[in-house]
């Protein structure tokens, strides 16, 4: 399962967040790279392309799904797969979307990702292990709900194409997460649980090749 970024309850929801577990685990011979430094590449986040996907348990039922749009950010990244992207990208919980007008406001509420309080979820990336070609773990630092926490993260370089206005990189990246951790906790306290803890992302990235003037 190849595949970011960008972040409550989600979920209601909870987005974003934090130090869990990997969906897998590196081979024991896998390349552990240093960030890079920004010399190498530099891309920008198209937000029309770029979005997070939350998963979380309703009711003990079904799982749940969600979506905030327009993430913004930075990729550096060598195009020739030298060394793993360092991504920094920022979700803005007004963008939250679930398709229910009630359901989003209810999520930018105090019981979960207090949207007045902390306005944003982010992820900076600090290095990364080699997988396969194209195919990275990413370790870096989630913010979410005024909690910061490390995470590792599966990330793809999905394709490179050409834009309007030159190359552009797709990125995938998921990770899962306990809203728990970072302090977001309704509807999981006493059974039957209204939300599960677990939350998984799925963050979808196209970046833009940044011009020198």
């Amino acid at each position: 399962m190849r595949t970011l970024i960008v972040a409550s309850s989600l979920i209601a929801v909870p987005l974003l967040a934090a130090a869990s577990r990997p969906m897998w685990s590196a081979p024991a011979n896998a390349e552990a790279v240093r960030a890079q430094p920004a010399a190498a590449g530099e891309l920008t986040l198209d937000p029309v392309h770029s979005m997070a996907l939350f998963r979380i348990q309703h009711l003990e039922a079904g799982q749940f799904w969600g979506r905030i749009n327009a993430l913004s950010g930075s990729v550096t990244w060598p195009m020739d797969d030298s060394a793993a992207p360092v991504i920094k990208a920022v979700a803005e919980l007004k963008n939250i979307d679930t398709g229910s007008e009630k359901l989003d406001n209810n999520l930018k509420g105090p019981n979960f990702f207090n949207e007045k309080e902390f306005p944003s979820i982010t992820f900076s990336s600090t290095g990364g292990t080699r997988v396969a070609e194209r195919h990275w773990t990413l370790t870096g630092d989630l913010s979410l709900h005024g909690v910061t926490k490390p995470v590792q993260v599966d990330c793809v370089v999905t394709g490179v194409g050409k834009g309007p206005t030159g190359k552009k990189v797709g990125f995938e990246c998921m990770v899962t997460i306990k809203r728990s951790d970072f302090g977001m906790t309704w509807g999981i306290e006493k059974p039957p649980k209204a939300l599960g803890d677990e939350v998984r992302l799925v963050i979808g990235l196209e970046a833009d090749e940044t011009k020198a003037e």
